[in-house]
């Protein structure tokens, strides 16, 4: 939808006895020409045209009511929204975006979201492979209330799931929680490092941003851009 079609008549038309000098007449059919070409719509530039022509000509004795002005703005300014909306939308990046919301995806952090029911998720990079890995879980106050012992793991990307219980079975409050990553490298004098994750599920997504679509998270944690994104579940 463009905004030419969303604009009322009576943009362009003026009370009957009104009559347009040529220069304005000139500057009305230009704005009108460089909107109803093919392919084209109506620009801000050409609506401030026609908007100022038209205020200009209007008779003295019955001017346009406020209202009418006002409906004239708004609906230019909607139908202007829509288009930048689209315009984001229809992108790669704005359909690559919509489709993630409902979704779990790993981005940059070490916080994992314990909810009511069901294990918190976790995921790391290994940059080499570890003879023993393993994740230490603490609450809000730093206090270590968990530990899971994942084994012998390859390099890249890993996963790992946390029941929400301490070593001795007690169950935990839902939230947030951080977590640790300690590797052994698998080969003696190797060097490996583990670069934490947090899984999060997408909640939203904000269109038309400077820094292209932004992703809402659920767990309380910050809006996140597309590019931060590096798994998706």
């Amino acid at each position: 939808m463009t905004a030419a079609s969303l604009m009322p008549a009576s943009v362009v038309s003026l009370p009957a006895g009104t009559q347009l000098t040529p220069a304005k007449s000139s500057a009305v059919s230009n704005a009108a020409a460089s909107s109803t070409g093919v392919g084209s719509s109506l620009t801000e530039s050409d609506f401030l045209t026609l908007l100022t022509t038209q205020l200009e000509n209007q008779d003295p004795l019955n001017p346009q009511s406020p209202s009418d002005l006002a409906a004239e703005l708004a609906q230019f300014s909607t139908a202007s929204g829509v288009q930048t909306l689209n315009t984001a939308f229809n992108s790669g990046s704005g359909m690559q975006a919509a489709g993630l919301v409902g979704k779990n995806i790993a981005v940059a952090g070490n916080t994992m979201i314990l909810g009511a029911s069901g294990p918190a998720q976790g995921a790391f990079s290994l940059s080499a492979a570890a003879k023993d890995v393993t994740v230490t879980v603490a609450n809000s106050s730093g206090s270590i209330v968990g530990t899971i012992d994942l084994g012998a793991m390859a390099a890249g990307n890993q996963t790992f799931s946390w029941q929400g219980q301490t070593v001795n079975g007690t169950a935990l409050p839902a939230g947030n929680y951080v977590y640790a990553v300690n590797a052994t490298p698998a080969t003696a004098g190797a060097t490996v490092t583990a670069t934490p994750y947090s899984v999060v599920p997408v909640t939203s997504v904000v269109l038309g941003g400077q820094n292209g679509p932004m992703l809402d998270l659920g767990g309380g944690l910050a809006p996140v851009p597309l590019s931060s994104v590096q798994e998706v579940f």
